[in-house]
């Protein structure tokens, strides 16, 4: 699952990042603002596509670190008695 949000050509945090960066730079564009000189909402817009990336390679970093932790084995599921439950019993 933390390879399907964070996968780095195709995962939910990167290609979102790339609708983020590209209504930020649509949105600079319309605006006819240069980078640094876009009205608050437009600048907060570019602004999110920093932590966007940074969240990525922290949550790529959690799954690798959770692929190398050695694996305890399961315990194992309970088996049936072949004996009858206390109440069918006489």
């Amino acid at each position: 699952m933390l390879t399907e949000i964070a996968a780095p050509v195709n995962g939910l945090l990167p290609l979102t990042r790339e609708v983020v960066v590209r209504a930020w730079i649509a949105a600079s564009d319309l605006q006819g603002a240069s980078p640094g000189e876009e009205p608050e909402p437009i600048a907060r817009l570019g602004d999110t596509a920093s932590p966007m990336s940074q969240a990525a390679r922290l949550i790529l970093h959690a799954r690798n670190h959770a692929a190398r932790a050695p694996r305890t084995a399961a315990p194992a599921p309970p088996t049936r008695s072949t004996r009858p439950p206390a109440s069918r019993r006489r």
